[in-house]
Formats: C-alpha cells, sequence, structure tokens
C-alpha cells in the first residue's frame, strides 16, 4: 500500500471488528490466496464484508457449511493452492469437520476462519454459543484462538498469528483453523472510526504489498548420499499422486531402469505404456502371482492404494519395501517398511544410481502375460449390455480431462479396468462417501473445462444439497449415477446374508428424474451401451446454460458382483 491507502484503510472501518478482519484477509491475500468460501452467517459478518469488500478475493458462497467444506476441498485439489473457509458459529463450524478430516488425510491446506461468541458467552446458554476450541481435535496442524478484537491488543499480533499458521501449513500440508471471537456489533455504523494512531505500528507493512513476516526454508534437491537398487527384480508401486511432474518422474525411473510399475487409478500414470493394467485382477492368476513375488524390492511412492489384493501382496512379500512420500506421516498399513524417504518422486528417483544389468526377461514375462489376459476383460467392457464396469470404463478412458471419483463400488472398477490419461479425484485420504459432489463441483470450478463425475446412488443421495452448486458452473459438467439401488458394494463384501439388504445395502427404489428436475440439470437414462456413448459425447458438447447432465445407469444389484467372479475364476483358472 502507498501512503494514500494507508490513510484509506485506517478510516474505512466502521468498527474494531472490521478493521482485524479486513487485517486478516488483506494478509492472506498477499500470500496469493484468492478463493474464499463463505456460508451465509452473522456472526461471521466482519470476515464476509472484508471478503466481499477486497479487490483480490474470489467469493464462493454456498449455504450448506458440510458442502462448502467439501466444495473448497475441491478448489484446493484442482489449484493446488490454499482455499480459505468462512462460517458463523455453532454447529456451523462442527459442519465442516468430514472435510476437515479428509483434508487433513489428503494433505490439503484449508484455512479455516470460524467466528465465535466471545468467552463471556460461552457456557451460559447464550443462543448458537458452543466450544468451538480445538474442536477438530488434532486434524488441523495449526490452531489458534484469536480473542475479541480490540485496540489494546497490537494489530501485529494479528498479522504474526496469521503467518506463524500459514508457514507452518507450508512445511506440513493440511488445515489450519483460527477460531475468531467477534463481540458485538456485528454490523458496521456509518460513521467511520479514525485506526491511524491504532495501526502506526503497521505502517511499513500498509506501504507495501508483502506478507507482514517472511519464514524462509530450505529443501535439499538431492538425498544426502546415492541410492543403489539392492536387486534388479525391483516392483514399483506409485499410489495418489496429485502433481502430473512427480509421476512422470515415476514413469521416466521404470522406463531407464527397466523396472514394471503398478499404478493405481489415482497415480496419474494409469495410461503409461509402463504400467502393468489390471494387475488387481491379475494378481488372481498364480503363474502372474509367482512371477510378482520374485521381486527383492519393492518401491512405493505416495499412499492409499485402491487394491486390496496388492496391499496383501505387499504384506505376504518377503521383498524388503521401500517407501517414498514428502510428507511425513507413517505409510505403512501392513508394518511392512525397512526404508522411509521423506522426499519427492523427483528427488528420489534422481538420486538412485543406474542399474548396470536391469532384468529386462523378467520384464517381459511380466508383461507378456497382462497382454494374453487383455482378451478376457474386453469381453465385459466393450459388451454391448449396459453395466457398471463398461459405462465407468468408456468414460474414463474417453477423457482427457479431469474426474472425479466416488468410493466404493465406482473407485475399485475403475482401478481395476480402467486405462485413463485424465487427471483423477478422490476423497481417498478418510474414503467417506460424503461430499463428493461438491468436491466435484469445486475441482470443475477451479478448472473451468469440461468436467466428469462418476458416483454411486448412496453416495449421491448423501450430497443432494450440493446439486444446487451446479448453477456456478458454466461448461459441461457430466455426472454418471450408477445406480443399483443401495449398496452394491457389500456384495462383495462377506457380510451375513440375513442382514444384508436391511442393515448394510439399505435399497431405496429411487430414480433420479425428478431430482434432476428440480435443479436445473439435464438427465438422461440409456437402455443399452451404444445408447450411453452417445449420450455422453451430447452431454460433452452441452453448451447451453444448464450446462450439467446427469447420466443415470441403472443396472441390477447383484450384477458388477457377478460379473466379478466370472473374471476371476477365468483369470484364476487361465493357463499361461
Amino acid at each position: 500500500m502507498d501512503a494514500d491507502n494507508y490513510n484509506s484503510f485506517s478510516y474505512y472501518h466502521a468498527n474494531i471488528n472490521l478493521l482485524w478482519a479486513s487485517l486478516l484477509i488483506e494478509e492472506l491475500t498477499r500470500h496469493g490466496i484468492k478463493d474464499f468460501c463463505i456460508a451465509p452467517g452473522s456472526r461471521s459478518t466482519p470476515l464476509t464484508l472484508a471478503v466481499a469488500n477486497h479487490a483480490k478475493t474470489i467469493p464462493h458462497v454456498h449455504f450448506d457449511e458440510r458442502g462448502l467444506g467439501f466444495f473448497a476441498l475441491g478448489l484446493c485439489k484442482a489449484s493446488a493452492k490454499p482455499v480459505v473457509i468462512i462460517t458463523t458459529s455453532g454447529t456451523a463450524v462442527a459442519n465442516l469437520y468430514p472435510a476437515i478430516i479428509e483434508a487433513r488425510q489428503s494433505h490439503l491446506p484449508l484455512i479455516i476462519l470460524s467466528a465465535d461468541r466471545p468467552p463471556e458467552l460461552i457456557d451460559c446458554a447464550a443462543n448458537q454459543a458452543i466450544e468451538q476450541q480445538h474442536i477438530f481435535a488434532h486434524y488441523p496442524v495449526f490452531f489458534k484462538q484469536i480473542p475479541s478484537p480490540t485496540t489494546e491488543i497490537q494489530p501485529n499480533y494479528l498479522l504474526s498469528s496469521l503467518n506463524q499458521g500459514v508457514a507452518l501449513q507450508e512445511m506440513n500440508q493440511g488445515p489450519i483453523h483460527f477460531n475468531i471471537s467477534f463481540t458485538e456489533p456485528l454490523y458496521p455504523k456509518q460513521e467511520l472510526i479514525n485506526f491511524k494512531d491504532y495501526l502506526s505500528s503497521l505502517k511499513y507493512w500498509t506501504e507495501q504489498v508483502d506478507p507482514f513476516i517472511y519464514y524462509h526454508q530450505t529443501e535439499s534437491i538431492t538425498l544426502s548420499s546415492p541410492i543403489n537398487l539392492p536387486s534388479p527384480k525391483t516392483l514399483v508401486i506409485a499410489g495418489r499422486l496429485q502433481n502430473k511432474q512427480q509421476a512422470l518422474a515415476i514413469e521416466q525411473f521404470c522406463i531407464q531402469h527397466q523396472l514394471p510399475l503398478f499404478a493405481d487409478v489415482q497415480s496419474q500414470l494409469q495410461d503409461s505404456e509402463q504400467n502393468i493394467l489390471h494387475y488387481d485382477l491379475l494378481l488372481m492368476n498364480q503363474t502372474f502371482s509367482d512371477l510378482i513375488q520374485e521381486s527383492a524390492l519393492i518401491i512405493q511412492f505416495s499412499d492409499q492404494l485402491i487394491s486390496k489384493r496388492l496391499t496383501q501382496l505387499i504384506d505376504n512379500s518377503t521383498a524388503s519395501l521401500w517407501v517414498v512420500s514428502e510428507h511425513q506421516q507413517r505409510i505403512d498399513p501392513t508394518h511392512s517398511a525397512t526404508q522411509r524417504f521423506i522426499t519427492s518422486a523427483s528427488t528420489f528417483v534422481c538420486s538412485v544410481e543406474q542399474q548396470s544389468h536391469p532384468d529386462q526377461d523378467w520384464l517381459s514375462k511380466i508383461v507378456n502375460i497382462q497382454k494374453k489376459l487383455n482378451t478376457t476383460l474386453t469381453t465385459y467392457t466393450h459388451s454391448p449390455g449396459l453395466n457398471e464396469i463398461n459405462s465407468i470404463t468408456y468414460l474414463l478412458n474417453d477423457s482427457s480431462k479431469q474426474i472425479m471419483l466416488g468410493n466404493s463400488l465406482v473407485i475399485r472398477i475403475a482401478d481395476m479396468f480402467a486405462c485413463t490419461a485424465a487427471q483423477i479425484y478422490s476423497n481417498r485420504g478418510a474414503s467417506g462417501i460424503d461430499g463428493l459432489i461438491a468436491t466435484a463441483v469445486g475441482i470443475a470450478k477451479q478448472k473451468n473445462t469440461v468436467s466428469s463425475l462418476v458416483i454411486g446412488d448412496t453416495s449421491f443421495l448423501y450430497d443432494l444439497n450440493s446439486l444446487a452448486l451446479f448453477k456456478q458452473l458454466n461448461n459441461p459438467f457430466i455426472i454418471l449415477l450408477l445406480n443399483n439401488d443401495g449398496g452394491g458394494i457389500f456384495n462383495l463384501l462377506p457380510v451375513p446374508a440375513a442382514q444384508q439388504q436391511q442393515f448394510y445395502q439399505n435399497p431405496h427404489g429411487l430414480t433420479f428424474a425428478q431430482t434432476c428436475a428440480q435443479f436445473s440439470i439435464n438427465y438422461t437414462k440409456p437402455r443399452t451401451f451404444s445408447e450411453f456413448k452417445a449420450h455422453y459425447q451430447t452431454a460433452l458438447m452441452n453448451n447451453t446454460q444448464n450446462c450439467t447432465t446427469l447420466i443415470e445407469v441403472c443396472t441390477d444389484n447383484t450384477l458388477t458382483a457377478r460379473q466379478l467372479d466370472t473374471i476371476k475364476e477365468q483369470i484364476k483358472n487361465a493357463i499361461i
């Protein structure tokens, strides 16, 4: 800010609440933060007005705090930058909890600014007053209780506290939480107050555009010593990765050292020529499994593997397990890791010395088995009858844009069958079914291009409020809704038959044409695979005002389970 801006900043505010809120928002924008997600509320008025009055903010408003939290997650995933959430006091804050958990588990930098009642209104039956300090337990990587704004506390305290939280977030990616006690009056009066003397300690800050404090962090671009692979029979596993450059570094590493790659659908490498497609299903074949078990070393990049069979292989393997991730959390559900590298994939692979004799024969045997068994799977991915397997696979393989995958059955089918070049997003930190629609809309709004969501019917029902967010989009959006009338995933689990329908699958008997009409969403219900492909291609071209299309694929609840059983038997008994 120059001197004139400093003077206007001093006189602009009608009360100390708005001043403190404006200082916070200004400092956040100086860190390059633009997206501010706001749920309407009274106690948070100072923060809301500070965002509304700031030229560099992009406000997003939604009436449902739970949906707002997951919408912010989507913005954050797609931009790889911090996103701010503002809520009023009471249960509005508590409704963010699922999104906060997902953000921590997925290393996403959400910033929560929650408005609170002042201390004198807590624990005395005051309206909309609950205990908000540490409401999210240990899931935020930083928490700060901000007292009621007053001129008795220097503004330096406010900015230095904010900068401490932002700096810690940069070192340990995850959500941070500032709980701010606002005392009435919350709404500005017409007369303005001169805060020039109060802001005198910030004169240098108000005359420039940099953050109040610079935190200097350093990161080594190489490991302390070169890494030697102990065996040419090394299996590489790529888990959840959002950074495409990091993913490509892993791919190049596998090419350079002639190593087989098992690429999770979340890895952004599923379409890589090095990837052993359909490895989850291939592990059912004893010849293939025995070949993989010859590996003396397994290198796993990142976390949240979809395939349970792959996790079981790691658990049962005699190979050493190296785990590579830049995040500090423990990534070892089988408790098998022998070495843990806390660094990026690119840093790790640059530190590995070239092998003199890669085992090309071992790799060739693995690839040849994979090619032979592809025909078995094509029967299901291209069958004329419409089902969950061919509809999911077609949508993923046809797209090079971004796709949000639902949990439960959806992401497992995608991991087993697809070969996609699309940017894949998921909420696999905690793997909940809540907020999937909202996250998908946040991603689409941030990317501002064609996007898709593949979701099951129970997950869809769970987040219906978020359908209101689609009116914010300006590009085609396709929802592939797989309606198997309840939790089809439980057909794959050893659930007691007597209780399966009532207590697990919970069939609802609903279809969603009227829901789409209510939210002005285009609706189609194809009957054949050919119709599905045609409806999908039409939806991609939808440039009307209502640019969202829902394609509802209705299937028998047991169909996918029966198809998978048949596929597994064919692969298991295949003689290679």
